[in-house]
């Protein structure tokens, strides 16, 4: 019989982004939730952001640990030991350097700890980048330690569920060789680019498009919490660095080279890469088509096109907006199903909007 959660007591300890978000996620559910943390301003705008109370004396029954990862050991163990009916678990985005510090401590206490992390997040950092549905349909790895308890683990497992996330279970090498790929080195490779900015020429940077702007996006991220993370993940995040590194130095010498043919090769072999991530429905995008319109810079016009989608019924997969340089217009780049692309455009060209492509 599945546990009930309504009945359970919830404690968030640290007040960033992603613990005022799984705050303020299950607070609109209607579950009663507390805020720890040590940064008593962090603590007063994670409470007006979430809705949820301060930390008084409370014994809990589930313990969000949402600290930088520097941290995460010392206050996983910590909780354990205050509370010895808690359940425990984290959302850091490294596993095995955490579980490492808590090895010594008992069977008992090491029962009630699930390693976490919620593939979900955002360039804003704190609370005022919170979000009630940040984690809705997006993967969260759950780990097991040898002596983790099934009941534990359920429990952790079915508030993910209440907060929209996906349970994920992986080991925590599996875990952390994963993210060292999707998500560390991504965060470096935006944020080396992004430094080529600085010695750029203010003729070049205004010229900028959507295509740098999507690369360095990430850029934006706290760099003190990304230098911890790194630290912890150096090992696997180095060794995929490496890997980057050898494929840009290898494509500069086909350049060099006037190796057309390579050329070709390795931009092919990023649109076979490209096409393994898991696109809205769990697939790539094959079957999704891009329809990019000129929109004029002014109120309604972005409604008025989605109302045209809408009229035509036509559901839009994604939109990114471009906007123009010097002129008071955007491209907008829809993506529709394949199908739907023609009758998108018939019906866009009918309401007087520009279809470009």
């Amino acid at each position: 019989m599945a546990p009930d959660l309504s009945a359970k007591k919830i404690c968030v300890i640290g007040t960033g982004l992603i613990g005022t978000s799984i705050a303020l996620g299950l607070k609109t559910r209607g579950f009663e939730v507390f805020l720890r943390d040590i940064d008593h301003e962090a603590l007063a705008n994670s409470v007006k952001a979430s809705g949820a109370k301060p930390w008084i004396n409370e014994t809990p029954d589930l313990v969000f640990v949402a600290t930088p990862p520097r941290a995460a050991a010392n206050v996983i163990r910590e909780t354990l030991l205050a509370y010895p009916s808690a359940v425990v678990t984290d959302v850091a985005s490294v596993k095995s350097a955490i579980f490492l510090d808590l090895e010594d401590l008992p069977t008992n206490a090491m029962a009630r700890v699930v390693g976490g992390h919620p593939m979900a997040g955002r360039e804003v950092g704190g609370a005022i980048g919170a979000q009630g549905n940040l984690f809705v349909d997006r993967p969260w790895v759950l780990t097991k330690t040898p002596a983790t308890s099934d009941d534990s683990f359920a429990i952790v497992s079915d508030f993910v569920v209440a907060l929209g996330g996906i349970p994920v279970e992986r080991s925590m090498l599996d875990h952390d060789q994963a993210v060292a790929l999707i998500s560390h080195t991504p965060q470096v490779v935006a944020s080396v680019l992004a430094g080529e900015l600085l010695n750029a020429s203010d003729s070049e940077v205004e010229l900028a498009g959507q295509g740098i702007r999507d690369t360095i996006r990430i850029a934006g991220s706290d760099p003190e919490l990304w230098t911890e993370i790194l630290g912890e993940n150096a090992k696997h995040v180095a060794k995929r660095l490496s890997n980057v590194a050898a494929g840009l130095e290898s494509f500069a010498s086909a350049l060099l080279a006037g190796d057309l043919v390579r050329i070709t090769e390795k931009l092919t072999a990023g649109n076979v890469g490209r096409e393994r991530l898991p696109g809205k429905h769990g697939t790539g995008n094959k079957n999704h088509a891009l329809l990019v319109v000129r929109v004029e810079d002014k109120p309604g016009e972005l409604a008025r096109l989605f109302q045209v989608a809408a009229n035509a019924k036509v559901n839009l997969e994604d939109v990114r907006i471009d906007h123009s340089l010097g002129r008071m217009t955007g491209l907008v780049e829809l993506s529709v199903a394949s199908q739907s692309r023609p009758t998108l455009s018939e019906a866009l060209e009918a309401a007087a909007f520009t279809v470009i492509a």
